[in-house]
């Protein structure tokens, strides 16, 4: 049974997922780039520009043994990024973006005003026109070009050098960049996760009714409980080749402020979220879970008679979490100062 370290992160997960669908594409293609074979011109198109073009479509997205489809819209407006994202199947739920304001609408139109702790897409938190970071540990390549939901494509892999992380293949749409396709594979080449277009438009002018405006004040406000302090300060013993605190948490060293209890760890490409937490706050048992590609594992530590729950989860193998958990360091805050 799921806790709810691991209920949290895998709704953030899929929250992340469905904002990597709106997010992840770009336009402003570079003159340089049509027709490149380097990979960092294509990686480069899809990080220039995430806010300027205008598309709706209709995509389908695979996790595990799980399927859905939804539908799309996006566009800039008056400088507002605008984007709307609605399931297809399933208990009726929208997700709408105006500007900073994110919220999921659900069935009765309860509306939920997310604050955005994580970053919306795998891509966010790392690659910019400079991909030799990622290159230490991803073979990049241009791998062909094909044809999807009527545009031509080109295929860009990145393949992982070693166990600790999945493989991506993106297919971008050849004039504009725009992420048509997406697969992330583990060491065996089995897919985990799919997302495809099944019909796409892109530019043009979008229909208002496609939109709705947010009113921030009639909106229910998620927030997280208020955490007390813990009184020890904590550092991950181990990371990956690669992984560093993404940019959006502070980056004092690895060692985490007083009050904090988690922190998010990217190569730029993907992600992986630790937790520290009193064990009578968490209830974790110890042990791995996985659910497509997220994976979770919980171990406990004891320290001045006290017991603790130590959780990764992340879009990385089972051995990746067990072995950054299994390498965690806490010492007390009193001692240290």
């Amino acid at each position: 049974m799921l806790t709810r370290i691991y209920d949290r992160e895998i709704q953030q997960s899929m929250i992340r997922l469905m904002f990597s669908v709106m997010l992840l594409w770009v336009i402003s293609v570079p003159s340089h780039a049509m027709g490149s074979q380097d990979p960092a011109d294509w990686l480069a198109m899809m990080v220039e520009a995430r806010k300027n073009e205008s598309y709706t479509g209709t995509f389908v997205y695979s996790r595990g043994d799980e399927m859905s489809s939804m539908r799309v819209a996006h566009r800039l407006k008056n400088g507002l990024e605008q984007e709307r994202l609605v399931a297809l199947d399933g208990e009726p739920r929208e997700i709408v973006r105006n500007g900073e304001h994110v919220v999921c609408i659900f069935p009765g139109n309860e509306q939920v005003e997310l604050e955005q702790a994580l970053p919306s897409s795998p891509f966010a938190a790392g690659i910019t026109g400079d991909i030799a970071p990622l290159a230490s540990v991803y073979s990049i390549s241009v791998a062909g070009a094909e044809r999807l939901a009527g545009h031509e494509v080109v295929k860009v892999a990145l393949m992982a050098k070693d166990a600790f992380r999945y493989s991506y293949l993106l297919w971008l749409e050849k004039r504009t960049g725009l992420l048509v396709k997406s697969m992330l594979t583990g060491k065996k080449g089995e897919v985990l996760e799919r997302f495809q277009f099944t019909e796409l438009s892109i530019g043009g002018d979008i229909s208002e009714k496609e939109f709705i405006e947010l009113k921030p004040g009639e909106l229910t406000r998620h927030q997280e409980a208020v955490e007390k302090p813990i009184p020890h300060a904590w550092e991950p013993g181990w990371l990956p080749d690669g992984f560093s605190p993404a940019p959006y948490v502070s980056k004092t060293n690895h060692i985490m402020p007083e009050k904090s209890r988690s922190r998010v760890y990217t190569d730029g490409l993907t992600l992986f979220s630790v937790f520290v937490e009193p064990m009578a706050d968490a209830g974790m048992p110890e042990g791995a879970s996985k659910m497509g590609a997220t994976s979770a594992y919980s171990r406990y530590l004891d320290i001045e008679n006290e017991r603790y729950v130590v959780t990764v989860v992340g879009e990385v193998p089972i051995e990746t979490v067990k072995k950054v958990a299994d390498n965690m360091h806490m010492k007390s805050l009193k001692s240290s100062s």
